[in-house]
């Protein structure tokens, strides 16, 4: 019988989120496993979990908040029209591939895909994605352990997507997954929210194959590669004002290394358009010679 990891999938979604998740499994009655995934620094009376069902070749996942968590109900209300689309494009794909996802707030249900007819106030939340058929509980142990890390990942970041963010500062030399090194993930991100869940979600939204030369590290490096990509933002940082809300799908862009320096070998950087044009000529947009020097940042 198969057995899911839930401290594997918290540590994937960690990883994934940058965030402290926590893993817990169980089986309910007819024997079909139960995950529960909560972020560690988030006590579970004031915060959330989501709760994953794995049924016959299907699956449930669920957001529960804590019996105290009112609060938070009401800031996720609060959450940036940039988040909410967020939310609902997420929502979207979902159900593009098949999954059912509802929605209730404040006992009636709203479509999660209409942000004009939500409340702007929120005592309660009920929200459930379903997908069914798919391939769980199988002879594939594999695919099982994909499948539910796919639709695992894809709710819990529906549900982050509304979470409240607390502003810090941010170290200006960044490694390439956008993190000092060293550093303590938390909850927190700085008031740009060059965040790992900004990075998370547009890959969610755009892919993880590089938009300018369609490299994917998981096609060339098998399971390792898989899900790896440097995210890039269209604007720089240093240019956005300070009150700007980073919306992961309009404002970054998956892109290899490779195409990720070459962008910044321009001030301002190279555009996908210019990255495309580069690739397929060796030359620069509105240049002349293959061999024009670059202008080093």
């Amino acid at each position: 019988m198969w057995q899911p990891d839930a401290n594997l999938l918290a540590a994937n979604l960690s990883n994934h989120f940058g965030l402290i998740l926590i893993g817990l499994v169980e089986r309910d009655d007819q024997g079909h496993p139960r995950i529960e995934i909560r972020p560690a620094d988030l006590h579970r009376h004031d915060g959330f979990r989501v709760v994953v069902e794995l049924g016959w070749r299907n699956i449930r996942a669920t957001f529960v908040p804590g019996a105290f968590a009112r609060n938070l109900i009401g800031e996720m209300a609060a959450a940036s029209s940039e988040s909410k689309a967020l939310f609902v494009g997420l929502a979207q794909r979902a159900a593009d591939e098949g999954a059912i996802v509802t929605m209730a707030i404040n006992g009636n249900s709203v479509s999660p895909t209409e942000i004009m007819m939500w409340p702007a106030t929120w005592q309660r939340l009920d929200l459930i994605l379903q997908k069914s058929p798919l391939a769980v509980n199988t002879e594939d142990n594999d695919e099982n352990d994909r499948q539910l890390e796919v639709w695992t990942r894809r709710f819990t970041g529906m549900v982050l997507s509304l979470m409240p963010i607390e502003a810090v500062e941010e170290p200006a030399e960044l490694n390439p997954d956008g993190l000092p090194e060293g550093a303590c993930v938390r909850v927190e991100v700085n008031r740009y929210e060059r965040s790992r869940i900004n990075r998370a979600n547009c890959i969610e939204m755009l892919g993880d194959s590089c938009k300018a030369c369609g490299f994917n590290f998981g096609r060339a490096y098998g399971p390792f590669g898989q899900g790896f990509i440097h995210v890039h933002h269209i604007v720089p940082v240093s240019e956005l004002g300070e009150n700007y809300v980073i919306n992961p799908v309009r404002d970054l862009v998956p892109l290899c290394p490779n195409c990720h320096a070459m962008a910044h070998q321009r001030k301002p950087p190279l555009g996908i358009e210019d990255l495309k044009h580069l690739l397929a000529t060796g030359r620069s947009p509105g240049s002349t010679s293959s061999a024009e020097p670059s202008e080093r940042l």
